[in-house]
């Protein structure tokens, strides 16, 4: 048996950045889009950061998630689950969104929380986050083990991490088992960064 997660899937990662490397930023008005354009190519950029405030340190943007990495399917309609039961019967899918799961009898618990994580940082934080949403194989674990070979979508069990309005897919269980996903292949679509201040 082989479950796949396949759509939109949101990639997060953040991490703590120095106070003071924060008011370089604002105060010469360099916007982070800006920063990573500037990191894909330094030689070919305007920007002219300061050693003690690149943060990044000739490294990439990914390298900076000392407070969350984080990459998987979205619970919504965009994502679908499917079946690929292997044993010549018809494949099963269905959405991903959350009405769906529930009336199928699928359980999804919330695991962890990017907000609870941010308000668990003392005042005075300052703090990098990146999103970027994804499209593509999210998520596929070939080795299901069941102690029938039939699915039977009352025995999965998703759980998801929640950034602000989106949740992401963490790994599953099924019959009991955790699976965490051997394969996955996606694309980057829409990158968006920002600041964090508490």
């Amino acid at each position: 048996m082989i479950i796949r997660l396949e759509g939109y899937g949101t990639f997060i990662y953040a991490g703590t950045v120095a106070k003071n490397t924060y008011e370089y930023f604002e105060d010469e008005d360099i916007d982070l889009q800006e920063y990573a354009e500037y990191l894909d190519d330094p030689e070919s950029s305007n920007l002219k950061i300061p050693k003690e405030h690149d943060f990044v340190d000739g490294g990439c943007l990914y390298d900076v998630d000392n407070l969350w990495c984080i990459s998987g399917a979205e619970l919504t309609s965009y994502c679908i689950l499917s079946v690929d039961l292997e044993n010549g019967d018809d494949d099963w899918e269905c959405d991903l969104d959350l009405d769906t799961l529930e009336e199928l009898g699928i359980k999804t618990t919330c695991i962890s929380s990017s907000i609870r994580m941010i308000n668990d940082l003392p005042s005075g934080t300052c703090a990098f986050m990146a999103r970027e949403t994804t499209e593509g194989l999210q998520f596929e674990e070939n080795r299901i083990i069941s102690s029938s070979s039939d699915f039977d979508p009352t025995k999965l069990e998703l759980y998801y991490h929640e950034y602000m309005d989106t949740s992401i897919v963490r790994y599953i269980k099924y019959d009991g088992r955790e699976y965490f996903g051997s394969n996955s292949e996606w694309d980057a679509k829409d990158k968006e960064f920002k600041w964090l201040l508490l």
